[in-house]
């Protein structure tokens, strides 16, 4: 796997908005020599990929410390058990051991950067959203590229039915995860180049090791296992092998481009459009971005909306509306139900209503002021900390906290604890008596 001359074309510096050229394995804008690590054969454009690294270096810090602790439980819970209690902890513990080494193995290559040095607020500027972990949405790579045969081939009929075929030579997949349907789109359509773009490097790692490595060995833990040989379940995922040279994965974020302006004529978001954390409209400007006059915008998956603000959490019917502000006129919408993550060894999934749509982009939205998940004083440490409500709720709620466990003596109950709290707060004593059961109870669970 290679950068080739068709990808290296339409990529762009994200920070200068100018062309990259390939020099000793980096990317460099021609502008001013801002370099850009290719990591594992994945461009790593973001503005500032050193910062980016740093927070998924963090990630993979924190999977291991969960993974340590939880492996450790299980050997202490497997000397109390027997029987097929001890087998079923036994595998489950074996496979956690198994597959905190794969993760750990497939992230390392972001590891050989330097970058430990950097301070952590650094990293802030081009850092996942909150959301976005090493595991999310972990159990899309089983479904791509094990069991998933079923709905990954309604994915890609229910996608072919609205997007225009005739018109396609470069296809972007914002959101591609671990790229089956980037890659059966790709197959099935012959573009001349198709870019599957993501910001979660376990997913694209994945996908590399399967589409141009020697295959993949992961381990599966299904959420509600049929039976106990299925709590945990190895998967050899074969390589593809003949993968073809016009298919290419990008890391960067979607909402602050990577790629030059116009230069994809069809971009797709599967998944994506409800659980990227802006506001739609600013999100769609940037999808208007990559696409010229005329060009297509394919959309397929659910509209679960998770904003804070009711008023951003869009119906289907509110959806045309905010996309021709962002430009994009939508032609018929379609609504279908499908399978969602039905694996053969958990005993549930659920189906799924999906929407899908061409959108034809009929006028240019400038893009709006850089996107970012968190706010500017955070990012800025010379800006003040605003004193709004968040920080006054949290500084009120958490006073009451430290006032609740400065009672604990080892002589006082609940009652007695209760009773005082009520008398110097003016509230009802049974109140304090369930307010104070709460945390106390709170307390317990966290320390185990």
């Amino acid at each position: 796997m290679q950068i080739t001359e068709a990808e290296l074309a339409v990529l762009n510096c994200p920070k200068t908005n100018s062309p990259l050229s390939l020099s000793e394995g980096q990317l460099v804008s021609e502008k001013d020599s801002v370099h850009y690590p290719i990591i594992n054969d994945v461009p790593w454009l973001l503005k500032n990929p050193l910062h980016s690294m740093v927070d998924w270096t963090i990630k993979l810090n924190h999977f291991n410390q969960v993974l340590t602790d939880e492996i450790r439980v299980l050997v202490n819970e497997i000397k109390k058990s027997s029987g097929e209690t001890a087998r079923r902890l036994t595998l489950l513990c074996e496979g956690k051991v198994r597959f905190q080494q794969q993760v750990t193995q497939l992230v390392a290559p972001i590891l050989k950067a330097k970058v430990a040095s950097k301070p952590i607020y650094d990293a802030l500027s081009d850092r996942a959203p909150h959301t976005q972990n090493l595991l999310s949405y972990e159990a899309n790579l089983y479904r791509d590229w094990v069991w998933g045969g079923e709905e990954n081939n309604e994915s890609l009929d229910i996608i072919k039915k609205v997007i225009d075929e005739q018109s396609i030579n470069n296809i972007l997949v914002l959101g591609a995860g671990s790229c089956r349907l980037a890659y059966d789109l790709h197959c099935s359509l012959t573009p001349k180049l198709t870019l599957a773009n993501d910001i979660n490097p376990l997913l694209l790692f994945a996908a590399k090791e399967i589409l141009w490595g020697d295959g993949l060995t992961i381990e599966e833990f299904p959420l509600h296992p049929k039976a106990i040989d299925s709590v945990v379940v190895t998967h050899e995922i074969e390589s593809i092998k003949d993968t073809p040279d016009n298919f290419s994965l990008l890391f960067s974020d979607a909402t602050k481009p990577a790629i030059k302006a116009a230069s994809m004529d069809t971009v797709v978001t599967p998944w994506l459009i409800d659980i990227q954390p802006f506001e739609l409209s600013q999100f769609l400007a940037a999808v208007n971005h990559y696409l010229p006059r005329g060009g297509q915008w394919i959309n397929f998956g659910s509209l679960v909306f998770n904003q804070n603000r009711d008023a951003l959490c869009y119906s289907i019917d509110e959806i045309k509306d905010v996309a021709l502000k962002a430009g994009f006129e939508i032609e018929d919408i379609k609504q279908n139900t499908i399978p969602y993550l039905k694996s053969p060894y958990n005993a549930g999934y659920r189906m799924e209503t999906v929407w899908s749509w061409r959108a034809v982009k009929v006028k240019e939205v400038q893009l709006k002021k850089e996107l970012e998940n968190l706010p500017d004083w955070l990012i800025d440490i010379e800006k003040p900390v605003p004193n709004n409500r968040t920080f006054q709720s949290f500084a009120f709620s958490h006073q009451l906290y430290l006032d609740i466990a400065s009672k604990v003596d080892g002589k006082k109950s609940i009652k007695d604890i209760a009773k005082k709290f009520a008398k110097e707060r003016s509230i009802e004593p049974n109140e304090a008596t369930s307010m104070i059961k709460d945390f106390y109870l709170k307390i317990i669970r966290e320390s185990h």
